[in-house]
């Protein structure tokens, strides 16, 4: 069997596009990333995650297992509340879920909220690129998330 590399180059999107909608009837879904990224969408995105590293930190500072950390999960939860508030003056129409589950196992705490805050950081750094007006408020939000990566990797 041969194989002609230029004709392959010459069918190459016909071939993509037999291969994706093949992929599409087994089940497979396919996400546009450019529509998942509006602004409207990340905004309540970081909303939601924000409350959830909230709801983690004061579960972390209610625990009755560690505690050593439960005064600094009672700080991390009180700076998070500020940062909270801070994003709804930037932000007054994100929608915060308040029926977020979040039930922790108290040793996986750090763990959990630095995956919540490298996800939050990301999310911010995006919107701070989307959002000029609000852009060095967003910076300093995601300033502020990096600082208790540092603190919760001392407690970890």
């Amino acid at each position: 069997m041969e194989y002609n590399d230029y004709q392959i180059l010459e069918n190459y999107e016909s071939m993509a596009r037999a291969y994706s909608t093949s992929l599409a009837e087994k089940g497979f879904v396919f996400v546009n990333l450019e529509s998942t990224n509006s602004s409207d969408t990340l905004i309540n995105k970081v909303a939601n995650n924000l409350n959830k590293l909230w709801k983690i930190y004061l579960e972390g500072s209610l625990s009755r297992s560690f505690t050593k950390n439960k005064i600094i999960y009672a700080q991390l939860a009180q700076n998070t509340s500020v940062i909270i508030d801070n994003y709804k003056n930037l932000f007054p129409n994100a929608k915060f879920d308040t029926l977020l589950p979040t039930k922790t196992r108290p040793q996986d705490i750090p763990k959990v909220a630095i995956l919540l805050l490298t996800d939050l950081i990301k999310d911010v750094w995006t919107l701070s690129s989307t959002e000029t007006t609000n852009q060095a408020s967003l910076l300093n939000m995601a300033n502020d998330l990096l600082l208790q990566i540092k603190t919760l990797a001392y407690t970890l």
